[in-house]
């Protein structure tokens, strides 16, 4: 295979490093350049004019699709979008992706991707019968069932699993997701919404506009000024209802 130029645009340092090791294996690098957010992304590869971007999809800043539809069509790099979601399949070949690679992937199917995009050589859309490709193939390994109730947390070098049950609120910081635990907290690079979809909503529950809470972590709820109600964590973290989600607590307190 022939060696490539190569922006890897992800906000999650061991995602890089992962996608870093995987083309250093398959011996295609001929110059690599990193992005952590959508606007770094944009200003690298408007300085480097790489062949390739791995474009992650939730990123702060500017997301993925909003940096590939950002490019100049005549002058754009090839796109591969690599993310945990599926739902921005449709939209990511609207917009002339060459791939969409759904984390975790192995190595032979990031080989596949590039092959396809060499062979496409930036020709625009592939057949639409990719969209039925996002899934990983039969062959490749699937992620076990039980990783499905658990948030991958990303530190310097790896990432740290937290169980649903262990979660006690998640509120917005700045453009970034605060989770907390008992020990401690992290910060997320995804929005709100995203984990609203995906936690399970008989046990999760968004109070405001910014804080989403787990049930079973509530020691007691306060009545509080202007029909709402103070929640207070089992880390002891207050935490104060909307109007709109107050009546929905009531219904589901029956009180």
């Amino acid at each position: 295979m022939q060696k490539l130029r190569i922006l890897i645009a992800d906000d999650e340092t061991p995602a890089r490093n992962k996608m870093k090791r995987m083309l250093e294996a398959l011996d295609v690098v001929e110059e690599l350049w990193e992005a952590e957010n959508g606007l770094e992304a944009l200003a690298k590869i408007a300085e480097h004019h790489p062949d390739i971007v791995f474009l992650d999809i939730e990123m702060p800043g500017k997301n993925g699709l909003e940096v590939a539809q950002s490019l100049d069509a005549e002058d754009a790099p090839m796109i591969i979008f690599a993310t945990a979601y599926n739902e921005h399949a449709v939209k990511a070949f609207e917009i002339n992706a060459m791939d969409y690679l759904l984390k975790p992937f192995n190595q032979e199917r990031l080989e596949s991707a590039l092959q396809r995009a060499l062979k496409n050589n930036g020709n625009g859309n592939l057949d639409k019968e990719k969209i039925g490709q996002v899934n990983p193939p039969e062959n490749e390994e699937e992620l076990p069932i039980a990783f499905a109730s658990k948030i991958p947390v990303p530190t310097r070098d790896r990432y740290k699993l937290i169980d649903y049950e262990d979660i006690i609120c998640m509120e917005i910081e700045e453009r970034s997701v605060r989770l907390f635990t008992k020990e401690k907290s992290y910060i997320l690079n995804h929005s709100l919404e995203t984990f609203e979809k995906r936690l399970p909503t008989d046990k999760f529950f968004r109070v405001n506009r910014s804080t989403i809470i787990n049930f079973a972590q509530v020691k007691e709820i306060v009545i509080w000024f202007g029909n709402r109600f103070k929640i207070i964590m089992s880390n002891d973290k207050e935490i104060i209802s909307s109007r709109e989600k107050t009546k929905v607590l009531k219904q589901v307190l029956k009180i």
